[in-house]
């Protein structure tokens, strides 16, 4: 919603820019006329609120990690339905099985010792994990 909010505001801006531009344009001649600097200016914001908006989507989908150093970071994430996460959280020096849905986070289990290294949990797959650590009865 916000994306789409976004969007129209800066075609709300560069259509009228670029309109303005081309008004201008016929008017005046040469390279640096007020047409043409309309014309980058807006093309140039244009440029810019795609490139914010793309960081604004890799940042809530998670791709890419803005530079925040937390002591609290996800090692490993599997959703388990169509709203419903288990997260694998290293706290300082413990590990924290937490349970995410639309109404609310859990925790489910606290590791004594940890479950995966820092180097280990680049490389690891979180499913495969998970069913290791856990055990396999069915609860139902």
């Amino acid at each position: 919603m916000r994306l789409r909010s976004l969007l129209l505001s800066v075609v709300a801006v560069v259509v009228p820019v670029h309109s303005l531009a081309a008004a201008t344009s016929t008017n005046s001649s040469g390279l640096f006329s007020g047409g043409y600097l309309l014309q980058v200016i807006g093309s140039l914001l244009l440029v810019f609120g795609c490139i914010f908006g793309l960081l604004f989507l890799l940042k809530k989908l998670n791709g890419v990690s803005m530079g925040h150093h937390t002591p609290v970071r996800v090692i490993g994430s599997t959703r388990v339905g169509t709203r419903e996460k288990v997260l694998l959280l290293q706290a300082g020096e413990q590990q924290l099985l937490i349970g995410v849905a639309p109404g609310g986070v859990s925790t489910l289990h606290v590791f004594e010792e940890p479950v995966v290294s820092a180097d280990q949990s680049k490389n690891r797959d979180f499913g495969a994990l998970l069913g290791r650590v856990l055990p396999t009865e069915n609860h139902r």
